[in-house]
């Protein structure tokens, strides 16, 4: 949401509450949002729990009284609050108003006036909001700019004229300095001599001095502080440092051959670990897991836990941009208080830590995720001038006696560490895979069991009809299959087998065989006008094979691009809408279309429609019982409704019980309905 849209809040006083309703009619502007007060403390009250942009007083001869101590608090807060007097046609209120040092002043019976005067006001605040963002933005970028400088590994410096202005502390290590203030004012002479190349440093000097910098690395011979020399490879390029014009200079160290050995490890060391933090990499943590996985201890089962601070997104917004590598330093500090080394502590993602742990009783895994609960809990952080509390939450996944791969137990703790943060968060949830209630089997009975379905072809097509109940035109039907039992009647839902899918790294497979039995359909039903809702799994979004075998199938005519829609669950694509973007990117040009599915209704769509351009949106759950007995769900399917609107998306609604529920969605706006039947497409 940008500063413009933002409401701003305006404090009206008067000891007439009809003068603000007539003043909010005028504006008309839907961002203003109105406080009233009609005494010295109601107007002290409202100010201590609402952050008032604006003020607006009447002066009358009944309210003259207030002018003087509302005036004194507005220009005491912090920042001041402007004041505009709407003042009565008598002389008295004006020069009462104008003694009181208001911002603006404007005669109550002049209508076009008063818009007048608070439009401009409103209108300069949001200007200097916006103006605010941009610096508070800049400033963001600046420092987070200087604290990549100040954890680089690179050794990096500015010049000025040829003189050090600023060097990080990799350069300053890499000379051997304690600290800037004993090189600071140093010309690149003092520090650097020609090397095997004989350059003329001096000529260099006077070609940096004018902004002609050299196109090549440069092999010179430069001098540490305890005297003792090493070749050096010198970069220059052009930079700015508090706004100023000046050069980089970039010099790595030129290793002799004897060095190899420890050049090896220092670049092992690089490419395992995550820079930042000192933990190990995403990379280097699957491949250990496999390496380890591979010879197990004997009599002992493996663990992943992955942790992240909850609410992070708005602990972020707190904090500034450029404190973001601060938050996740300190936070990887506290995991390292509960988490050894040898539990091979590591970093996955920007705000997601992961360790795993070998133990004989599962008591072992869950009691580390409490200590690491109880380690966040309540902590407060120092982060520059905030001080913020927080929480964590843990996903624990927890190996058998069947072997998992590293893939899975990294997906089984993601989907545990998404659902610990979706119930509240400053908990641990341990994963437990979703199966078919009349099966006790594990999650390897459920591959083989999909694995044999899929090389036997037994999941049926079938088809769900949308309908409008606005446009008897209107046609969508989504498709989805279903797994028949070999050598029984029985029916498998997608709600049973699915969640197994997603564990056994199958889902992919699964989608590849609806698209398939799509094709196969279509091939049978040449003169289809039906538009086609495909539910899609979250792991085909980084399947780049089966987007690419989308794309061929939709180029080549297989598929109409125009009635093929895409859908993804919401809750797999809420951490990851950026692969999503690009897979809309990539096929939203050949005219497809998406749909997110089993949206709750409390779901922020504006959010949603701001990174991701989808067209529809499904909503999961029982919205029947939601109508019937649940007036907070009631508020919130109407506020998703409304959003959705605003964002051009369209709603579709499950299967409902009566005529009474379709006239409640008709009046929310919704007017897409699944039907209660289903087209069973093959026999």
């Amino acid at each position: 949401m940008t500063e413009e849209a933002d409401p701003l809040n305006i404090l009206a006083v008067d000891d007439d509450p009809g003068t603000v309703r007539e003043i909010e009619a005028l504006l008309e502007d839907s961002r203003l949002r109105f406080h009233f007060a009609d005494t010295t403390n109601a107007f002290s009250r409202i100010l201590e729990v609402e952050p008032i942009d604006l003020a607006i007083i009447h002066i009358h001869p009944g309210s003259e009284s207030l002018l003087e101590p509302v005036a004194r608090q507005l220009r005491s807060s912090e920042p001041p609050i402007a004041l505009i007097a709407m003042v009565s046609p008598e002389t008295e209120s004006a020069l009462a108003a104008a003694h009181s040092g208001v911002n603006g002043c404007v005669r109550i019976d002049d209508p076009r006036g008063v818009v007048r005067v608070v439009s401009d006001r409103v209108a300069l605040i949001r200007s200097d909001r916006r103006q605010r963002a941009s610096l508070r933005q800049s400033s963001d970028i600046q420092e987070r700019y200087n604290l990549l400088l100040e954890s680089s590994r690179e050794a990096i410096a500015y010049l000025h004229e040829g003189l050090h202005i600023y060097a990080n502390p990799s350069y300053l290590e890499l000379f051997g300095y304690e600290n800037f203030e004993e090189m600071e004012g140093f010309s690149i002479l003092d520090l650097l001599s020609p090397g095997p190349g004989a350059s003329d440093l001096k000529q260099l000097l006077k070609s940096l001095s004018r902004g002609d910098l050299p196109d090549d690395a440069l092999e010179l011979a430069a001098q540490r502080a305890d005297g003792g020399e090493f070749r050096a490879s010198v970069e220059f390029s052009p930079a700015r440092y508090d706004g100023e014009a000046c050069t980089q200079i970039m010099i790595r160290e030129l290793v002799e051959p004897g060095d190899s050995a420890e050049l090896q490890e220092e670049i092992e060391k690089l490419r395992s670990h995550d820079i930042l933090t000192g933990l190990l990499n995403r990379q280097a943590f699957i491949q250990n897991l496999q390496e380890e996985l591979e010879q197990p201890p004997e009599q002992r089962h493996m663990a992943v836990l992955q942790v992240s601070l909850d609410e992070h997104v708005k602990l972020q917004e707190k904090i500034g941009a450029a404190a973001t590598d601060l938050l996740i330093r300190q936070t990887a500090d506290i995991f390292r208080e509960t988490v050894s080394d040898e539990m091979m502590p590591a970093r996955l993602a920007d705000h997601v830590l992961a360790a795993r742990i070998w133990f004989e009783q599962r008591s072992e895994a869950e009691s580390l995720a409490t200590r690491i609960i109880d380690s966040f809990s309540g902590r407060i952080l120092e982060i520059r001038d905030k001080s913020p509390t927080v929480t964590a939450s843990v996903g624990l996944a927890v190996g058998g006696n069947q072997l998992f791969s590293a893939d899975e137990l990294l997906t089984q703790s993601e989907s545990a560490l998404r659902e610990a943060r979706r119930t509240g968060g400053n908990s641990y949830v341990r994963y437990r895979p979703s199966t078919d209630p009349h099966d006790t089997g594990d999650i390897e009975q459920w591959a083989e069991r999909l694995r044999h379905a899929l090389n036997n072809q037994e999941f049926r097509l079938v088809q769900l009809p949308i309908t409008s109940m606005e446009d008897e035109e209107f046609v969508l039907v989504e498709f989805e299959t279903r797994l028949r039992v070999e050598g029984s009647d029985e029916i498998i839902m997608p709600d049973a087998f699915r969640p197994a899918a997603i564990a056994s790294g199958l889902a992919g497979d699964l989608d590849r065989d609806l698209i398939r039995n799509v094709v196969q359909w279509l091939e049978n039903h040449p003169d289809n006008e039906e538009r086609m809702l495909v539910p899609l799994s979250g792991q085909s979004l980084v399947d780049d094979d089966l987007i690419v075998e989308i794309q061929q199938l939709v180029d080549n005519g297989t598929l109409d691009g125009r009635k093929l829609i895409l859908g993804f669950q919401e809750a797999e694509v809420r951490e990851s809408l950026r692969k999503l973007q690009r897979v809309i990117s990539r096929l939203g040009a050949r005219g497809v279309r998406f749909a997110l599915l089993d949206v709750t209704p409390d779901a922020k769509v504006d959010l949603l429609a701001k990174n991701i351009d989808v067209d529809f949106i499904k909503l999961g759950g029982d919205v029947s019982a939601a109508l019937r007995n649940d007036e907070v769900a009631r508020r919130a399917l109407e506020g998703l409704a409304t959003a959705a609107s605003e964002n051009d998306i369209r709603v579709i609604a499950p299967q409902v019980e009566n005529t009474s529920e379709l006239a409640a969605l008709w009046q929310f706006g919704i007017t897409l309905v699944q039907d209660d039947f289903v087209r069973d497409e093959q026999e």
